[in-house]
């Protein structure tokens, strides 16, 4: 998990707990859900799927709170028991779609999001919307430590059993990744 996402998320929660919000504690259950699951539930290599789908939610729900309307979020999945995937794999492509699609942008963003479990695979893609940024100031096209990590990662755990393709577009960037399930 990004530190920063914590961060930020501290800092939303007080906030929250200035305004007296309600939703403060919803944030803390929410974050401390992420924090145990990160923290003690993925030591193996391989966790139910379901556990990672309740993991994304968290952390939609935890974003949907600190961009509010800047953001439309769209989560479609199928909840299957007996599928496993390699903990944290997908959460990666999640922070990266807030960190280069919502977090500069200044209309509102779009990100959408499909889990399916297929013929014994997983099929998980993610699209986001991307800001209208000035060439100039546009970060350098170098693939970024997240998700070389996450190529080294399908390496390790799916060898020859994987297939990954991520599309970069001038306003979008999305990305399909196909796993055999374990």
């Amino acid at each position: 998990m990004n530190p920063h996402f914590l961060f930020n998320t501290l800092n939303n929660l007080y906030a929250l707990t200035l305004d007296k919000s309600d939703r403060a504690p919803e944030v803390i259950e929410r974050l401390s859900d992420i924090l145990d699951y990160i923290l003690y539930r993925c030591k193996e290599n391989y966790v139910p799927i379901n556990k990672e789908i309740e993991l994304i939610e968290n952390y939609l729900s935890l974003e949907k709170i600190r961009y509010g309307e800047r953001v439309a979020i769209k989560f479609e999945h199928q909840n299957e028991n007996d599928v496993k995937v390699a903990p944290l794999l997908l959460l990666t492509f999640v922070e990266n779609a807030f960190k280069h699609g919502v977090s500069q942008e200044l209309g509102q963003a779009k990100i959408e999001i499909f889990l399916n479990i297929k013929n014994s695979n997983i099929i998980f893609s993610i699209f986001n919307s991307k800001p209208n940024i000035p060439e100039e100031i546009q970060p350098k096209n170098e693939e970024h430590l997240g998700l070389k990590n996450v190529k080294k990662q399908l390496e390790l755990l799916y060898p020859n059993s994987y297939d990954l393709q991520i599309t970069e577009k001038e306003d979008s960037y999305s990305v399909m990744l196909k796993l055999n399930a374990k």
